[in-house]
């Protein structure tokens, strides 16, 4: 069994850990009201109050359409199935990480903290690699996905500058961009965490599964979706929320007006995080979504590595050798 240290019993973990991966596999990522009736009860006795439905708990959810919610979750509910299935991933080398562990990062609380009524922080994570790298400085670099060659050019620069620094470099093991900031780290011998929509026994996309798990052996992949499931529209949108909030600054090298990195730019942005954008050429469309967060103030302007690097520094409060400023 692969799990993390915490201060509460073994028994009391494990008991957790059943609860939240119930419920993972019953809700949806970012789910506002499964998130009240677990901070108000604790996940274990959440679950039991919801299969009595009982009165207490209708008063705790503030939401007028409660009951057809509450008999959706119960149908997609097996404790059995959910008991079977936190076994397998356990003994397949998967780490749980809960909000008690002392390796859980604490700043996925943060957008909740900023806005009672954005999507909750996730149940639980699972990871495979090194849990230590999400307390770690770290970087995130996401963008589009169609990317030019200009766009993976400039991210392999910032992350290569990022990883000989030291600075965990953090993306989504996306086509494009996010493919290219993961190999860049790798090539300079950094470490990089990859932050999946699916599974993260599940790669995807399934031609990065190579890219994923070397990722796997020398940094980290991780996931709040549930070992074996695939991605989702819904799922994607949700994962940005944890790359902007495990990140001590982000970076949009390239992205359009379309892109899903503007979501978490934005989001970042929200939560006081320090978020970068690289300019291009007018004429390109796969810039134009940099130049939107430029102009409204979201992004501030980065060129290269070492201003990337200046960047994520000053957001830790250091100078660009590290040094406490």
């Amino acid at each position: 069994m692969t799990t993390t240290t915490s201060s509460r019993s073994s028994m009391e973990r494990d008991r957790d850990l059943l609860a939240r991966f119930a419920w993972s596999r019953i809700v949806e990522p970012g789910d506002r009201a499964a998130a009240v009736l677990i901070n108000a009860f604790g996940a274990a006795e959440a679950l039991q109050r919801l299969a009595a439905i009982d009165e207490q708990i209708k008063k705790r959810v503030v939401n007028a359409s409660y009951a057809p919610l509450a008999e959706k979750w119960l149908a997609r509910h097996d404790m059995s199935q959910a008991q079977r299935e936190l076994e397998q991933a356990l003994a397949a080398g998967l780490t749980a990480l809960l909000p008690d562990d002392e390796l859980w990062p604490a700043r996925l609380g943060d957008q909740e903290s900023a806005d009672p009524l954005a999507p909750a922080q996730p149940l639980m994570l699972w990871a495979r690699g090194d849990v230590a790298l999400l307390q770690k400085p770290s970087l995130a670099i996401t963008g589009a996905r169609a990317c030019t060659g200009y766009g993976e050019h400039v991210t392999r620069e910032i992350a290569d500058h990022a990883a000989q620094h030291s600075v965990t470099v953090l993306a989504g093991a996306s086509y494009g961009i996010d493919g290219a900031a993961h190999r860049a780290a790798l090539a300079a011998g950094g470490k990089t965490v990859a932050v999946l929509a699916s599974g993260v026994d599940r790669a995807y996309p399934a031609g990065h599964r190579d890219l994923i798990d070397r990722i796997a052996e020398q940094g980290l992949v991780v996931s709040e979706i549930p070992p074996g499931t695939a991605p989702t529209r819904h799922r994607f949108q949700m994962r940005g929320r944890i790359i902007a909030a495990l990140a001590g600054a982000v970076v949009i090298p390239e992205a359009g007006l379309r892109s899903g990195a503007l979501r978490v730019a934005q989001q970042a942005h929200g939560i006081g995080r320090p978020v970068g954008a690289v300019p291009g050429p007018v004429t390109s469309a796969a810039s134009a979504g940099c130049h939107m967060l430029l102009q409204q103030g979201t992004a501030q302007l980065v060129a290269d590595g070492e201003e990337a690097l200046a960047f994520i520094m000053r957001s830790n409060g250091c100078n660009e050798e590290g040094v406490p400023a």
